[in-house]
């Protein structure tokens, strides 16, 4: 029996080590197999009870059922570890060795703090296992407050990001207004720019920290997806709407255009067949909502042509923003 424990100790303080390595510091692989499954399976079960405000509270919940289960797991499996010999642990006043709820106090002291030295290993092999539990606490405590800083930090420029967007406009047609000075689209070089970076940023830091997706906001204003969807479409005008293509930067135009779809593949992915249950298109720009702006550009019947050719696209942008419970900018 003794052996059982020794196995199942290691093997699961050494499993939850593996994950929370994977899941803080391998930046390009996501999540770990513990942290990918739990992610999977409170998603699920938050979408099936279809309450919005719980949608909203989806990101919050996933990282603290994350870190807990890191807390807990580990402390079970070196709890078992102890557990192989009955004598490893015992009493210093009276000799005795501890007991089953003793040997979890005494491992919990020894993960998550140095101890209080009323329970004492045995001199030699548990001695180094005590230091090395507590150094494995260190580094627990150290890399679960590194991750929750990392998501907090990215969460805060993914709402950064849409409110540099939103700010231009809340649908395409407001940006594009916007955009235009009365005789090209140049003045929004820099903005593109900077949004063109911001999206690089977006996309590195969802495929490091998958969680992020699930951070959903109420306010559109705020929503990373909505903001994607809003500039996206204006630059899908830009592209296939605009007649003179001397009035806007098109170097700009599709590097940004391309980080789009950089970050929309890697949401896609995130949210895997979820992603699949909406069978519908976006609603087309109303190009006559332009025509106070004396922009030279095509008619409708030839811009709902050309948007034939990028209908996955948009009906991938529909997916995202309907998974974040959010209704498309331009309705």
């Amino acid at each position: 029996m003794a052996y059982v424990y020794y196995t199942l100790g290691l093997g699961l303080t050494l499993f939850i080590i593996v994950d929370l390595i994977w899941t803080t510091l391998w930046l390009g692989g996501g999540a770990g197999p513990l942290s990918d499954r739990l992610t999977t399976l409170t998603w699920k079960v938050i979408k099936r009870i279809d309450n919005k405000y719980l949608s909203n509270l989806t990101g919050p919940l996933i990282l603290s059922l994350t870190i807990l289960s890191w807390f807990l797991l580990m402390w079970l499996g070196v709890t078992l570890f102890f557990a192989g010999h009955p004598d490893a642990i015992f009493n210093p006043e009276t000799g005795v060795a501890i007991t089953w709820s003793e040997r979890f106090y005494f491992t919990g002291f020894t993960l998550f703090t140095l101890g209080l030295g009323d329970y004492s290993p045995q001199p030699g092999f548990f001695q180094v296992a005590t230091a090395v539990t507590s150094g494995t606490g260190m580094l627990l405590l150290t890399f679960g407050a590194s991750y929750i800083i990392s998501i907090v930090s990215a969460v805060v420029e993914k709402r950064s990001f849409a409110r540099n967007v939103t700010g231009v406009g809340l649908t395409s047609a407001e940006f594009i207004k916007t955009a235009w000075n009365g005789r090209d689209f140049f003045q929004i070089d820099l903005t593109l720019a900077q949004l063109n970076s911001q999206i690089t940023k977006l996309t590195q830091q969802n495929q490091a920290f998958p969680l992020l997706q699930y951070y959903h906001s109420e306010n559109d204003e705020k929503s990373s997806v909505v903001a994607i969807s809003v500039l996206d479409e204006a630059l899908t005008f830009l592209h296939y709407g605009l007649k003179d293509k001397g009035k806007v930067n098109t170097t700009l135009l599709k590097a940004t255009r391309s980080s789009i779809e950089n970050y929309l593949n890697t949401i896609i992915d995130g949210y895997g067949n979820q992603t699949k249950e909406i069978n519908e298109f976006p609603k087309k720009m109303d190009l006559s909502a332009l025509d106070e702006t004396a922009i030279p550009m095509t008619s409708q019947k030839e811009y709902n042509e050309k948007l034939a050719k990028i209908s996955t696209r948009r009906n991938q942008l529909l997916s995202i923003v309907r998974v974040d419970n959010h209704q498309w900018p331009n309705e």
